[in-house]
């Protein structure tokens, strides 16, 4: 009998033993799991970071380039503004056109002095 109560305790340490060995290599199945997932979201966070670096790099020479398309516009409005300050305005032009337009022979009578005589001698003689 005492070799049944050995053989039974035998068994039953090697039936724990063997499922402590079950247990151990499952969690040890599990915690390469988990490391290959936090390896792979740490590859996946490490690109998506160079991702959004590069992005980051793209929109600052975006943003130059926009700054200096401004820069340029606002030269170009100043050089337009001093080019319009010197262009007459349009009342001066109409005046200039109203002045023209009186001197303008094609427009206005222009008298000789012939018929200056001839319309004073020809009222002399309708007073007479």
């Amino acid at each position: 009998m005492p070799d049944n109560d050995i053989d039974t305790i035998l068994s039953e340490a090697f039936r724990r033993l063997n499922e402590i060995s079950r247990r151990l290599r499952t969690s040890e199945e599990r915690l390469e799991l988990v490391e290959t997932n936090v390896s792979s979201n740490k590859d996946a966070l490490i690109k998506s970071q160079a991702d959004f670096s590069s992005s980051v790099e793209r929109l600052g020479a975006s943003m130059k380039n926009f700054d200096e398309r401004v820069l340029r516009v606002e030269n170009e409005i100043v050089r337009i503004n001093k080019v319009l300050e010197k262009t007459a305005k349009s009342i001066e032009v109409d005046e200039l056109r109203g002045t023209i337009s009186l001197l303008s022979p094609l427009q206005s009578k222009i008298l000789t002095e012939q018929d200056v005589r001839r319309i004073i001698s020809d009222s002399k003689e309708k007073s007479k």
